[in-house]
């Protein structure tokens, strides 16, 4: 009798441990799972947070900014000053700035396709895919600064335009991540208001190929 009550309770025992084994399991699953969202929550939080942090430098800087439309009418200044008689066909005198040269503006379509795919090639290569700048060119150019090589800019041909057209002169020649700063935002707004294929065209009647050349 006495060895059939010990068998009888080892197999207890034995159900007992096999029930608490699942329990155990499902408990330890439960942990993981809470520190997995844990952890997720986390770095969601820190994404949230810099990408707030972000807007909000965007933001400020974007209100401190010319207004990105006024590219369109500071072109006016770029080309020399025509006057003609009242019926508008005849060319009496023109006026232009000695340190800018005669200038008249040239539509897209009549500058050379070499000159297009030349100046795109060597200037900005993802100039009608990207969104007013170039990240890739970006970062090399702020890598070779860091290591102390020649100080390159990366900027793209819309920051070009803008640096030629928007940014105050003073501020035009300073080597400062500010201003960076402020030449992409506006591509970026530029990009979003304008067609590739005009933003090209203000960039070739108002880029300076030196010697008054233009």
């Amino acid at each position: 009798m006495q060895s059939n009550r010990k068998v009888m309770v080892t197999r207890r025992r034995r159900r007992r441990t096999r029930e608490q084994k699942p329990k155990y399991f499902i408990y330890l699953g439960y942990m993981l799972l809470g520190i997995v969202a844990l952890i997720l929550a986390g770095i969601m939080f820190m994404f949230l947070s810099a990408v707030g942090g972000a807007y909000a430098l965007y933001d400020s800087f974007a209100q401190q900014l010319p207004d990105p439309t006024a590219i369109e009418t500071e072109q006016e200044d770029f080309e020399t000053t025509k006057i003609y008689d009242r019926t508008g066909q005849v060319l009496l005198y023109e006026l232009f700035d000695p340190y800018r040269g005669d200038r008249s503006y040239v539509k897209l379509n009549e500058i050379p396709e070499f000159c297009r795919e030349a100046t795109i090639t060597l200037e900005d290569k993802t100039f009608y895919d990207n969104f007013g700048f170039d990240p890739e060119g970006i970062g090399r150019a702020f890598w070779q600064n860091l290591q102390g090589g020649q100080v390159q800019g990366g900027s793209s041909i819309t920051q070009q335009l803008i640096k030629n057209i928007l940014i105050d002169e003073e501020e035009r020649t300073q080597l400062s991540y500010t201003r960076k700063i402020k030449e992409l935002i506006l591509a970026v707004e530029i990009t979003r208001r304008f067609d590739k294929d005009q933003i090209l065209e203000w960039y070739f009647n108002t880029n300076s190929y030196f010697n008054l050349a233009y």
